[in-house]
């Protein structure tokens, strides 16, 4: 073990031990039981979903509060549009980083990033590979036999590999190792906010560093390597979510047999309920005052939706995105209809696609941020944009700076794929077991297994 993985090994457990030393011991003049906060992004939280009420406790701190690690948090709709009109916030990490995938936070400033992201990732790149992506969940989900499987690890990481790999043109020799990279890259986002054991870290690395070998020399590296590894997380936790709501819900099971396109209003129905990210940790480029908090250039801010889906007035980052979008990113597809997030009724980037005029503006896509996209109404690949109008609704926005936004489109598509191409092989999926969350995972939650039982088996 070299000097520098050792050195990494010390900042990554100081980090995590000063999360769990603030997370348990009371502050100064504070009632509580420590910084809700770092109790938040140390990774360890009981409970499924609020986490035993550490969400509540953020959100009743205030709008902007600065944690004892340092950051500024920051919770509610009208504090997180203050902070993207003029904070210019990027995505940041917050620990260390043994290698870095992210892109440099003045470049995420430009223009040209989400560019490229859309060009790669976006509306019209996921409908000309709607083909061989609709192939793709087919063959996944035809390797499964009746009966007990794990679902995330059966079907949702292979099949978002797959799949990734047609959308960033890997090639065919290369698929195996591309494969093995995401599995390796897994805990890269919530590496973001939560340090992760030494060998997670080594691993994450060696991922990181496979997929930016893989993409060396394109025109559009920096994009495919975001794509790779913050899109397929999407994807995989999306399709993995919607498959564990289905487990308790037969019926639903029965409509997407019956109607593919049902697919599309489960995944939009994932998206209302649950965030991509509950946290997005973020650098300040600018000086701003937040709801009357001197926020400096530099300083480290975490966005942090705090209220579940349902609740008319949600505290999250919905409808903020727009402010923190670059001038010029009007027209980019996959991402312009979110940057008119006031008002917006339906998503721009479908100039030129498939898209119904009779959808805009409907109910649905008031409600579910949905329009089509790649397809007809109803047909996998359509982007999500969740604005003001779907915020009042009571649905978090999933994602707050367009870097992010533009990795919906290929997420959403494969996920609703995978649902149809599972329905379509077998007549039900029933729970199979303990559902298993990952542990050192506060932004994503993800699925680490998901048990179940799948099709008709026979008794004997």
């Amino acid at each position: 073990m070299t000097a520098a993985t050792n050195a990494l090994g010390r900042e990554l457990q100081l980090v995590h031990a000063a999360q769990w030393l603030y997370a348990i011991n009371a502050e100064p003049f504070v009632p509580g039981a420590g910084d809700p906060y770092a109790r938040l992004v140390r990774g360890f939280e009981s409970g499924e979903d609020d986490a035993g009420g550490t969400l509540t406790s953020i959100a009743e701190r205030g709008p902007v509060w600065r944690s004892r690690l340092d950051t500024w948090v920051v919770t509610g709709p009208a504090a997180v549009r203050e902070l993207f009109a003029g904070a210019e916030p990027a995505v940041s990490a917050a620990v260390p980083q043994a290698e870095a995938w992210l892109p440099d936070p003045e470049r995420q400033r430009t223009t040209g990033l989400a560019r490229d992201l859309a060009r790669r990732g976006g509306t019209r790149a996921v409908g000309r590979s709607a083909g061989s992506l609709r192939e793709q969940a087919g063959q996944v989900a035809a390797r499964l036999g009746p009966g007990p499987v794990d679902l995330v690890g059966d079907f949702a990481e292979p099949l978002t590999a797959a799949a990734y790999a047609v959308i960033l043109d890997v090639p065919e020799e290369r698929r195996a190792a591309f494969a093995a990279d995401l599995v390796a890259a897994a805990p890269a986002v919530d590496a973001l906010l939560c340090p992760q054991t030494l060998e997670t870290t080594r691993r994450l690395a060696a991922g990181v560093r496979g997929l930016r070998e893989l993409f060396a020399g394109r025109a559009h590296a920096e994009a495919d390597l975001v794509l790779a590894v913050a899109g397929a997380r999407a994807a995989a936790d999306l399709l993995g979510d919607a498959l564990r709501g289905l487990l308790d819900r037969p019926r639903e099971w029965e409509l997407l047999r019956s109607d593919p396109a049902h697919a599309a209003r489960l995944i939009a129905e994932v998206l209302h309920r649950r965030p991509l990210w509950r946290a997005c940790p973020l650098v300040a480029l600018a000086p701003a005052e937040v709801a009357g908090a001197p926020i400096e250039a530099g300083d480290s801010v975490t966005v942090v939706t705090t209220t579940t889906a349902g609740t008319a007035g949600t505290s999250g980052i919905a409808g903020a995105a727009g402010a923190s979008w670059p001038a010029g990113t009007a027209g980019i597809d996959g991402i312009d209809g979110a940057s008119r997030a006031a008002g917006a009724t339906a998503p721009a980037g479908t100039a030129g696609t498939a898209e119904p005029p009779s959808t805009a503006g409907t109910a649905e896509a008031l409600n579910t941020g949905r329009v089509a996209g790649a397809g007809g109404a109803g047909e996998p690949g359509a982007i999500t944009v969740l604005g003001e109008d779907t915020r009042t609704s009571g649905a978090p926005a999933p994602l707050p700076v367009p870097a992010c936004a533009t990795l919906l489109p290929a997420a959403r598509a494969v996920a609703e794929y995978g649902l149809v191409a599972l329905a379509a092989r077998f007549p039900g999926v029933r729970p199979g077991g303990e559902v298993v969350r990952g542990r050192r995972a506060p932004l994503t939650r993800r699925l680490v297994r998901l048990p179940a039982r799948i099709g008709e088996e026979e008794t004997r």
